[in-house]
């Protein structure tokens, strides 16, 4: 069954109900749904559909020419060639001058790979050949930096040429209930932040079991789906994944700026920083300054974070408890994740509480000035000498409005304290005018309320989001 992609798809089929030459670049991390929404776009259309592999240009070319021959054939023929990518693309040409049809090329890198004259030749045709016939061409590929690089980027031939271009993004919480229909939205929000939203690892989960039996089954047991996957991942991409690991696992025990994750890894700053930037590429790790510094990139007060669920909850639970599993007592790293969840999903509501305002910026009952800038902040309060957090700090364009927010996922409500915490801790900003969030998975005090109506202050369930 194909779950979610509805904007995606609809945005497709538009493009192939014009009838004409269309051009579409489908990209995205690995096991992020390209191909299925590929394989659900095409599957009542004539299509020649090809997979490039990590192959010489005439084992890429047999497959390829392959393809092409058996489309709309009843006898299959195998291991055909055509003898050149342009008696490939000739052919395709003159199928297309006849008829509507869809030529896909997934995984373009490998292609390009093993033929790099392959976009030019594709750039070539698309302005001589393709442009004036029905083929609806689709490029599809897993190397964000080559696609972004190769394909989409102002050097490369096939800049311009596109009609389209899809970025698959990670499925939000609202997007991943839809698997799930049986199963509580708080147990749904977990499974999502473990699987860091992305599809194929959501589809080993089932709602015909509870939270932790998923998590049992598809994570902590040797032989589950998802056990070794983070070293797949990165051993696809990267060399040396030592380094690597032990970078993350620096992050995932709270070093977060440069000079303490090299002082944990006991690496030189310099290959620290190498990783990070690999690892950053890979939406791995994720690099984050307070959200009123306004020179970013040289900002002193940079932090490192782990962006991507499943390595975190990897690094966080599983690889520190490794020795314990490898023995047979995953039960025991279980009850160890059970007490501790909370704290785990608390950067994650976070983040779901800032989506939650993006998604409602433009509604003036709740942002009387909508903001441009909305994100965590930290700093030093010069009146208590102390450092200061705050989970969300919105700003608008003139300054003179500012939003500040307050995120908990714990089993207990947010009392009044919290509140006048949050309080005291926007004085630290100089806006005139000064609006107030809190975000809770619980709910909140009776004198929270209290509070929150004389100043204004929105409270909003885990529930209600």
């Amino acid at each position: 069954m194909f779950i979610g992609r509805k904007k995606e798809l609809a945005k497709l089929e538009s493009l192939y109900e014009t009838n004409k030459f269309q051009f579409a670049v489908i990209y995205g991390r690995r096991r992020i749904g390209k191909t299925a929404l590929i394989r659900e776009f095409i599957k009542d259309k004539p299509a020649i559909y090809y997979v490039g592999l990590e192959e010489n240009i005439h084992d890429n070319l047999v497959r390829f020419s392959t393809a092409i021959a058996n489309f709309d054939r009843d006898d299959n023929v195998t291991n055909f060639n055509y003898g050149s990518l342009e008696a490939c693309f000739q052919e395709i040409s003159r199928i297309a001058r006849q008829r509507r049809v869809v030529l896909v090329i997934d995984e373009y890198p490998y292609l390009a790979q093993s033929a790099p004259v392959v976009s030019s030749m594709l750039q070539s045709y698309i302005d001589q050949e393709f442009k004036d016939t029905n083929l609806f061409l689709i490029l599809c590929g897993s190397s964000m930096s080559f696609m972004e690089n190769q394909v989409l980027a102002y050097k490369s031939p096939l800049y311009g040429r596109r009609t389209a271009q899809f970025k698959l993004l990670l499925f939000t919480l609202h997007e991943a209930e839809e698997y799930f229909p049986a199963m509580n939205k708080e147990d749904v929000f977990v499974l999502n932040t473990i699987t860091g939203g992305v599809p194929m690892y959501l589809s080993y989960m089932s709602d015909q079991r509870t939270l932790w039996q998923n998590i049992q089954d598809n994570v902590l047991e040797i032989n589950s789906p998802l056990f070794q996957e983070t070293d797949n991942l990165l051993k696809q991409e990267l060399r040396n994944l030592a380094n690597y690991n032990s970078v993350i696992n620096a992050i995932a025990d709270g070093a977060s700026r440069l000079n303490d994750i090299a002082t944990k890894t006991h690496l030189e700053s310099s290959a620290v920083t190498t990783c990070l930037k690999n690892l950053i590429d890979l939406g791995i790790i994720e690099k984050k300054v307070p959200v009123t510094e306004e020179s970013k990139s040289r900002s002193k007060k940079t932090i490192y974070r782990i962006k991507d669920g499943l390595f975190r909850f990897w690094h966080t639970f599983v690889s520190k408890y490794m020795n314990m599993i490898l023995r047979g007592n995953s039960e025991l790293v279980l009850e160890i994740i059970k007490k501790n969840i909370n704290d785990f999903m608390g950067p994650e509501f976070e983040k779901l509480s800032q989506d939650y305002m993006w998604d409602h910026v433009m509604d003036q009952t709740m942002f009387p000035e909508p903001f441009i800038y909305l994100d965590n902040w930290w700093g030093s309060d010069k009146r208590t000498k102390k450092q200061v957090e705050l989970d969300i700090v919105g700003i608008t364009p003139d300054k003179i409005v500012g939003y500040f927010g307050e995120c908990k996922w714990k089993n207990e409500v947010i009392s009044k304290q919290i509140l006048e915490k949050l309080i005291r801790e926007s004085e630290l900003f100089p806006y005139a005018s000064k609006k107030y969030f809190l975000f809770s998975k619980t709910g909140f005090s009776d004198s929270c309320k209290e509070l929150a109506q004389r100043i204004d202050c929105k409270l909003i369930t885990f529930n209600e989001m």
